[in-house]
């Protein structure tokens, strides 16, 4: 990148209070620990620490100048801004040089689907042969490149969100797909990116410990649309694809944009499955669309892939994909990390991974593998800590109401005490009858939770390892220590036979 003068970084920016100099920048930091002589360094406030904190550190150490919502002691210069987070977004744009105006940039939002969905929509401009990147929960890919997200964060912060989509647009990629969360456009992560589809799996109950209502949840949501409506035209007409048995459909319907696309599989909808059949291989959905009749034979397991596919298959009609095009790539897209993943060493039981961590995605999980289990249903999993607390029973009552038996074990306890978090859970087994030792234990430790679980699996059991999925880490105290959910499943089984 080459330098760019302070003053033209700033355009776009509220300025309540600038420096008199106008330095050359070679770089953006919000993180000190990173600074490289020349950056402009700039003060995010955060859960755990503040970068004020932080600000004459930098300055000393070669920022040369640091954005500010308070000036943060004698060190100068320092911009003074309304919102650091905001400032940091643009100033982001600007240093790429705006990206996001060269490509069409879909952006996927929701509580339950969203990277299912991401890369379906991946798969399905890849296989048209459009050049396409995405970036999502488990990945960053490039065209047939993949390569891991392990930041932990569903939307990266600003500058990373802007420096990816720099790096798609000098690969020549014309279509983005971003992952994009409620902490995401809460925290104006995505100010600065320009979209032009807005796509929406569900709302439903999760993350309230952040965002404090479902109200603000929702609403945040929702931003999605308005940022997609106010961004640079570019030849796509802006819109937003609903998901019409969503509860929240009535909600997001009113927010103005050009044009609306809906999809769902039961009440009447501009993509509507008429249809949708589990069959060994997967899903087998028949439906209708503005294009003409959709039939679909996708390689997954779980209904609701149904609903993602068709939300898939209307972001296809928005950027202008034939019918076949739709088809042919999410018949070919094979699923992502961590998604009702088998693991499968020929043990007599199945075991099955998901990502699921919602009361919402674990039920559904749950119903998808009930019928299928021809012995005991085991659920393992658990509930991050300092996150939202109000889930906890209630997960624990779902999983007495549709398992036969579960471990409630570790997940990301971070900074609680996980047998509290344990014991949250179990609360909510035990509003419904179910009692320690008989239906279900509390083992902190995951691997040993695990264990545990195929050590009670017998013939035509079926073991649900949910809350994890493609994550590489757990979160405790402030570290983190490495997992791998796979490993310690097969470890686990092979295990039986030593």
């Amino acid at each position: 990148m080459t330098d760019i003068k302070l003053s033209r970084l700033l355009e776009g920016v509220e300025v309540l209070e600038a420096p008199p100099t106008d330095p050359e920048v070679s770089g953006l930091c919000y993180d000190s620990r990173r600074l490289n002589p020349g950056d402009c360094f700039v003060a995010i406030p955060g859960t755990h620490t503040d970068g004020h904190r932080y600000v004459e550190t930098a300055l000393r150490d070669g920022a040369v100048a640091a954005v500010v919502q308070r000036r943060a002691g004698a060190a100068w210069p320092q911009v003074v801004v309304p919102d650091t987070r905001r400032a940091l977004a643009l100033m982001s744009s600007t240093f790429y040089g705006r990206p996001s105006a060269d490509m069409v940039v879909i952006g996927v939002t929701g509580t339950d689907g969203k990277t299912t969905t991401t890369t379906m929509i991946h798969q399905m401009l890849l296989s048209a042969g459009r050049r396409v990147g995405s970036m999502s929960t488990v990945d960053i890919r490039l065209g047939d490149a993949v390569d891991p997200n392990d930041s932990r964060q569903t939307t990266l912060e600003a500058l990373e969100v802007q420096e990816q989509l720099a790096r798609m647009r000098d690969a020549e990629v014309k279509y983005a797909v971003i992952e994009t969360s409620s902490h995401g456009l809460a925290l104006q992560r995505v100010v600065g990116v320009e979209y032009d589809v807005a796509v929406f799996t569900n709302i439903a109950h999760e993350h309230l410990d952040f965002h404090k209502t479902i109200e603000a949840y929702r609403e945040a949501k929702a931003q999605l649309i308005d940022l997609t409506a106010g961004s640079a035209r570019k030849g796509i007409e802006k819109t937003a694809v609903l998901n019409r048995d969503d509860p929240s459909y009535a909600y997001l319907v009113d927010r103005p944009i050009a044009r609306r696309i809906t999809y769902g599989l039961q009440l009447e909808a501009d993509l509507k499955a008429d249809r949708v059949e589990a069959t060994p291989q997967g899903l087998r959905v028949d439906g209708s669309t503005p294009l003409g009749p959709l039939a679909l034979d996708l390689k997954l397991s779980g209904r609701w892939n149904a609903a993602n596919a068709l939300a898939a298959a209307a972001t296809g009609v928005a950027v202008g994909l034939t019918l076949d095009e739709i088809r042919h790539g999410l018949d070919s897209y094979a699923g992502v990390s961590g998604r009702m993943e088998r693991v499968d060493l020929g043990q007599p039981f199945s075991v099955i991974i998901d990502y699921a961590h919602t009361p919402q995605s674990l039920e559904k999980v749950l119903r998808e593998l009930r019928p299928i289990t021809r012995g005991k249903l085991i659920a393992v999993f658990g509930s991050a800590g300092d996150r939202d607390r109000e889930k906890r029973p209630w997960m624990g009552e779902i999983a007495a109401r549709l398992s036969d038996y579960a471990v409630f074990t570790n997940e990301d306890p971070r900074e609680e005490d996980a047998m509290t978090i344990l014991s949250e859970i179990a609360a909510g087994a035990e509003e419904v009858g179910w009692s320690e030792g008989q239906q279900y234990a509390r083992i902190e430790d995951r691997r040993q939770g695990i264990a545990h679980a195929v050590r009670r699996a017998g013939p035509g059991d079926t073991i649900l390892l949910a809350g994890k999925g493609h994550e590489r880490s757990i979160l405790i105290g402030r570290g983190k220590e490495p997992w791998d959910e796979r490993a310690a499943a097969e470890a686990a089984i092979r295990g039986l036979s030593s």
